[in-house]
């Protein structure tokens, strides 16, 4: 076989995801969109042999302008992933809403950047399957750096960090880093 089960769902799992960005950012009436960024990932952490995530990113606007003045931009990020543990071969699905703060672009003679952090809930399909997660409800927390290829091209570095916050025990948590590549729509 030329791919395996793990690698096959993978593959599934990002085709479908794409097809509902597309669905999502083209169904938008009057010009406002659903979506206004799409992201796909591939890492590994602690107990996670491999991490495949889809995010589907948009705007989020702050209460009473708490941003006002500071050069940060509040979006949400809806995570889908799907991994593979080391400690059991398991495969568990992800979900995420991670509320992110992300700074404007700094421009260095080296190029463009940005800095984002985020944190927000996550669940778990089978938190049983490895030995550092005990429940299906979690939270993620992140910090990133983004390179800016070009106006509609984005090369993140995250590293996520999931743990149940002393909900329940065992809670090692597991550390994940990943390599993203966003675009942003038009």
């Amino acid at each position: 076989m030329l791919l395996s089960n793990f690698q096959m769902n993978t593959f599934r799992f990002w085709l479908a995801g794409f097809l509902l960005s597309m669905v999502m950012h083209n169904s938008a009436q009057a010009g406002e969109y659903m979506l206004d960024e799409i992201g796909l990932g591939y890492g590994h952490g602690l107990d996670a042999t491999s991490w495949t995530q889809l995010d589907l990113i948009r705007p989020l606007p702050m209460p009473f302008n708490a941003l006002e003045g500071l050069p940060l931009h509040s979006d949400i990020d809806i995570g889908l992933a799907v991994s593979n543990w080391e400690t059991s071969g398991a495969t568990a699905y992800h979900s995420s809403a991670t509320i992110l703060l992300r700074s404007d672009q700094l421009t260095t003679p080296f190029g463009s950047y940005f800095l984002e952090a985020g944190f927000g809930p996550h669940l778990i399909s089978r938190p049983g399957k490895t030995r550092r997660l005990s429940t299906a409800f979690e939270f993620n927390s992140l910090l990133g750096l983004g390179l800016v290829l070009t106006p509609e091209w984005r090369l993140l570095m995250r590293a996520h960090h999931v743990s149940n916050g002393g909900i329940s025990t065992p809670n090692s948590g597991v550390n994940v880093y990943l390599i993203q590549l966003h675009y942003l729509f038009p």
